[in-house]
């Protein structure tokens, strides 16, 4: 009788320990998993030979999803945030300015690691924020934001488009930054995919979800 209990005390010890191992590991990788989100996204704004460079960020156009590739020029870990830089007068600020509901989404081939962020765009444009990052930039950079046609709007030939840089901040330049909602992480390998997402409502406390 005391040896059966014995057994059965140990078998329950040993499924404890197990899940609480399991657990404890679980949440090592998913704070290991958001960390390197981060580290991911802080190198894909300095580094234009990372994958994480660019993103497509995709908007609604009334009932329409639309979407095109924008350069990453900021995240912010503290404030939970993105950005990238516009012209004030592309159709994506006109999207924003009607719903303000976007995705961003991230694909590094080598790594194989895929990146969807969610969250709410706000724009900025004539503020301190965009001044101080106009005087930060290169004139090359600037260059394009003094074209004389509105991007979209039809023409007949590509010399159409002139520019014609002026010691002043354009009109043109305009931030947009990402305040973030939730983030959906894979990683694709040969002996199986691994998926989490970290959410606002859950504190961005991460959880496991199939791939």
């Amino acid at each position: 009788m005391i040896t059966a209990v014995a057994q059965l005390l140990y078998y329950l010890y040993t499924f404890l320990m197990k899940f609480i191992s399991e657990k404890t590991m679980n949440q090592y990788n998913l704070k290991g998993i958001y960390q390197e989100i981060w580290e991911y996204l802080g190198i894909g704004v300095v580094d234009r030979n990372s994958g994480f460079h660019t993103f497509s960020l995709a908007t609604i156009n009334g009932d329409i999803p639309d979407n095109r590739t924008v350069v990453l020029r900021g995240c912010d870990k503290e404030n939970m945030k993105l950005s990238f830089n516009t012209n004030n007068f592309s159709k994506k600020i006109k999207h924003i300015s009607n719903n303000y509901k976007v995705s961003a989404l991230f694909y590094d081939k080598e790594k194989k690691i895929q990146i969807r962020i969610m969250g709410n765009a706000y724009i900025n444009n004539g503020n301190l924020y965009c001044q101080e990052k106009w005087e930060k930039m290169s004139d090359q950079s600037k260059e394009c934001y003094y074209q004389n046609i509105n991007p979209g709007d039809v023409i007949d030939s590509p010399d159409d488009v002139k520019t014609k840089i002026i010691n002043e901040t354009s009109i043109s330049f305009t931030i947009v930054d990402i305040n973030i909602n939730s983030i959906d992480w894979l990683s694709l390998s040969a002996s199986g995919h691994t998926r989490a997402r970290f959410m606002k409502e859950n504190k961005f406390d991460g959880e496991w979800i199939a791939p």
